[in-house]
């Protein structure tokens, strides 16, 4: 049985400081979309997260984490259960994610079509409030992956 493609989390800063548990939840077999918090804080549409694809993000709770620490408006200066360190993160830290724009350049292919590609769900992608993200963990799996599905059985010539 699949998981749920999209799962919306209402309150991205409750979760900053329970990523654990929420890594939990979308690990689940039934995972509730929308996940609330239990504070009961009405959530609001401009942190709202989309998570798609929810297995890869229970998987991942220190990145969870900083995604949800991006998406309540956080600048990484909490210290997390995951193992953050208190302070401002280092400028030499790698970005986790890439835009859309930057994922067609990466891939070579055009930004219409990049998008194109989101919305099937061909390019694994989350959403915090407007904004699409693609996490370069899972363009890089989803890449590393895609010559075992190639059924055409075409071999190269070097």
């Amino acid at each position: 049985m699949t998981q749920a493609s999209e799962v919306i989390v209402l309150n991205p800063r409750y979760w900053v400081d329970h990523a654990l548990q929420l890594s939990h939840v979308l690990g689940g077999s039934r995972v509730p979309s929308p996940v609330g918090d239990p504070t009961g804080q009405a959530p609001d549409p401009e942190t709202m997260l989309t998570i798609s694809d929810a297995g890869y993000w229970s998987a991942q709770p220190r990145e969870l984490q900083e995604v949800l620490n991006l998406a309540s408006g956080g600048a990484s200066e909490r210290a997390g259960d995951a193992g953050f360190g208190s302070g401002a993160v280092p400028a030499s830290q790698e970005r986790l994610t890439l835009t859309v724009e930057e994922a067609a350049a990466a891939l070579g292919i055009s930004r219409a079509f990049a998008y194109e590609s989101v919305r099937r769900g061909d390019i694994p992608h989350i959403k915090i409030g407007r904004r699409i993200l693609v996490p370069k963990a899972k363009l890089e799996q989803m890449l590393s992956s895609a010559g075992r599905f190639d059924t055409e059985g075409a071999e190269s010539d070097s």
